[in-house]
């Protein structure tokens, strides 16, 4: 009964304010939801990621403008921005003297509610894009920090604890998404540079599974074999190409005990019956997930 009577005693404004406080929590959690299924959907494209989060923020916490500022070396560059800030997208800050630089040190949110009385800040940098306030969080990944977003006014005292909150949601949220984006560069980066040396490779190179189906070659062995285009080549199974299927598996049963052949003179059979020999550098690779092992090599014919 007690408690009861303490509830009835809460004054209204202050119970209106709990609500008000509560809907405005709401609200910004739908708009961080939003932006990061935005984000999800572009997650393979670096630019199109930043640029959803650097619009993103000023809605999400009534501010004038976001950067998101990632560090090179002992600098912090501005890789994307909005509002007076787009026009400054490369500009360079050092890791010290800069508030930017103090949140990737301490990996720590830092608020300013006046650019003109924070000793951490550089002002002039501030003034020349016209900011008067900010929040910048850490954008975190393993025991470091690669960046920053940071949320700015050009009004001083602009944002509250809920902005600050909010913006540390979605500085989470651009590091997740910065990380795969990066990762996803570097593997198309990588099979670029596969597929430039598979297919300008003087030597024929093959890749297939150890039950004999031929996954991919290069132009090289499809003339070493008298095939006339890759397709027609890779639609026979690998015993097609070995005087007899026996010479096909001893060479699988010598991949398997020791995992690669080197400098292995061997057989081949061409598409027209004749035979031609060849030298044979080959390993055994691991595949995608849940796949079996297969056979990456090369062949030169003597």
């Amino acid at each position: 009964m007690t408690l009861g009577r303490e509830r009835r005693q809460i004054p209204a404004y202050r119970r209106e304010f709990d609500i008000a406080s509560s809907l405005e929590l709401a609200a910004r959690l739908s708009a961080v939801v939003s932006a990061q299924q935005e984000i999800l959907s572009a997650v393979t494209d670096l630019d199109k990621v930043l640029d959803v989060i650097v619009r993103s923020t000023p809605e999400v916490t009534g501010g004038s403008g976001a950067v998101v500022e990632l560090v090179e070396g002992d600098e912090l560059v501005y890789r994307a921005a909005s509002g007076s800030a787009a026009g400054h997208v490369g500009k360079r800050l050092a890791l010290g003297g800069s508030l930017s630089g103090k949140a990737v040190q301490t990996r720590e949110l830092v608020r300013c509610d006046d650019v003109e009385r924070d000793p951490n800040v550089d002002q002039a940098a501030c003034r020349a894009i016209g900011i008067r306030s900010m929040i910048v969080a850490p954008l975190l990944h393993g025991d470091g920090a690669i960046g920053v977003l940071k949320s700015f006014s050009r009004d001083t005292k602009a944002f509250n604890d809920l902005d600050s909150y909010v913006v540390q949601l979605l500085a989470g949220i651009c590091s997740s998404a910065v990380m795969q984006a990066r990762e996803f560069a570097e593997h198309l980066a990588a099979e670029e540079r596969y597929r430039l040396l598979f297919e300008r490779n003087v030597a024929g190179v093959f890749r297939s599974t150890r039950d004999g189906r031929l996954l991919d070659c290069n132009a090289a062995l499809v003339n070493y074999l008298g095939y006339s285009s890759r397709d027609e080549l890779l639609a026979r199974e690998t015993w097609d190409l070995y005087p007899q299927r026996s010479d096909r598996e001893t060479f699988i049963r010598t991949l398997e005990a020791g995992q690669s052949v080197t400098n292995a003179r061997m057989q081949f059979r061409k598409k027209d019956g004749s035979q031609i020999t060849g030298i044979v550098n080959a390993s055994m690779i691991a595949a995608t997930a849940g796949d079996d092992l297969q056979i990456l090599g090369t062949l030169v014919a003597e």
